[in-house]
């Protein structure tokens, strides 16, 4: 008989947190599962922590890989999961007992493709449970989702990045050829997969019981801490966003919808309190323009420049009319309103860095022996 459940977790140098995870496991009230576990090349004791819960309980499988990251790892958990549904666990975490027993059988209720439940956050240091970050959106079931609602009032607007919080059925991702992107790192590997799943899947349903227990920033989390540089962030943001828009350009999806998301995602870049793009050199300022140019010619911005919200709209025109002020006076009154409170004076923030980013932007090729250091992939844009 094939599992109900496959769950799979990757591991890697978490032997002081994966106990108490398979011990939650191991007491699921639905029997008939497949705990898939991944030693993922761990360099602690990791590796005996599993083979000890191999030998306590048969549904325990133990794959080995050397150490090639979390999108890896859950990828050799997705080619030997025999599931009807597939879950995924982060070893540091923990659930409710009842948790893949309520998923399951809301998922057979309703045939959904995908279903997801709420979570609790509790604190590493004290795992006393933080009431303001539980998640528990009120019950939904869309039967005839389609990416035309993205980024409108849908269920796709309540599910949460994270793929520890869902069951997907194996078929689905198997018919499409679905898995993680092992080049992105940090945490966007789980919203990649989501904007490549959810819209194969046209039954999506939300249950708000909390039964997923996620640990809030333990010390030497890959998942959890990024230490790249401020440019290398951005950059794989933009890189992650041309993935999914080719992804979604391939199927025939192209909307609004994502153009509008991929806006929302690299504001904060421009316009927050502390705008990372002011902390890059002038040459890593422009590159990340030029990856800002690429992506809203292939997102096609200029098709869907009106359905933005407007202080989304005013960042995109900014962005593509960016120039240094024609005058002395013209500098003095961006750095006055830039001073406004708000999300007004945040624009000319904006707007001021642009100006004097485009004031100091090198002249000549010369300048390109400056040019910030190549990263595990290209950090360049290809040519436009």
């Amino acid at each position: 008989m094939l599992p109900h459940v496959s769950i799979i977790v990757p591991c890697y140098n978490v032997a002081a947190y994966v106990d108490e995870c398979l011990n939650s496991l191991v007491r699921q009230t639905l029997r008939n599962i497949e705990i898939i576990c991944i030693n993922d090349g761990s360099t602690d004791d990791t590796r005996a922590h599993l083979l000890r819960w191999k030998e306590k309980d048969s549904r325990i499988i133990l794959l080995e890989q050397q150490n090639a990251g979390v999108s890896a790892a859950r990828n050799a958990g997705l080619d030997a999961a025999r599931g009807l549904y597939v879950g995924f666990v982060d070893p540091d975490d923990y659930v409710d007992p009842e948790m893949y027993s309520r998923l399951f059988s809301a998922a057979l209720e309703h045939d959904a493709d995908i279903v997801e439940c709420g979570n609790h956050v509790f604190a590493d240091s004290s795992a006393q449970l933080i009431e303001g970050k539980r998640r528990s959106p009120s019950r939904h079931f869309e039967q005839d989702a389609s990416p035309d609602s993205f980024f409108r009032d849908s269920i796709w607007g309540k599910m949460d990045i994270c793929v520890w919080s869902k069951l997907f059925r194996k078929s689905m991702l198997d018919a499409h050829g679905l898995r993680f992107n092992v080049n992105l790192k940090s945490g966007a590997e789980d919203e990649t997969f989501r904007l490549m799943a959810v819209p194969h899947a046209s039954r999506l349903l939300f249950i708000p019981d909390c039964l997923y227990y996620y640990r809030l920033m333990r010390s030497g989390s890959l998942s959890r801490h990024c230490h790249a540089s401020t440019y290398f962030k951005c950059v794989q943001e933009f890189q992650r966003l041309m993935y999914v828009v080719d992804y979604w350009k391939e199927h025939g999806w192209q909307n609004e919808g994502l153009f509008a998301y991929g806006v929302r995602k690299i504001r904060p870049f421009f316009v927050s309190k502390r705008p990372l793009f002011h902390q890059m050199t002038a040459v890593e300022q422009q590159s990340l323009l030029d990856w800002w140019h690429l992506f809203y010619q292939k997102a096609e911005g200029a098709r869907f420049l009106s359905v933005l919200l407007d202080r989304d709209r005013q960042l995109v025109e900014l962005l593509n009319s960016a120039q240094t002020p024609a005058s002395g006076w013209g500098r003095i009154l961006l750095a006055a309103f830039s001073l406004i409170p708000g999300q007004k004076g945040r624009y000319y923030s904006c707007k001021r860095m642009l100006a004097h980013h485009f004031s100091q932007a090198p002249s000549d090729s010369s300048q390109t022996e400056n040019a910030p250091p190549q990263t595990p992939f290209d950090t360049r844009p290809p040519s436009l």
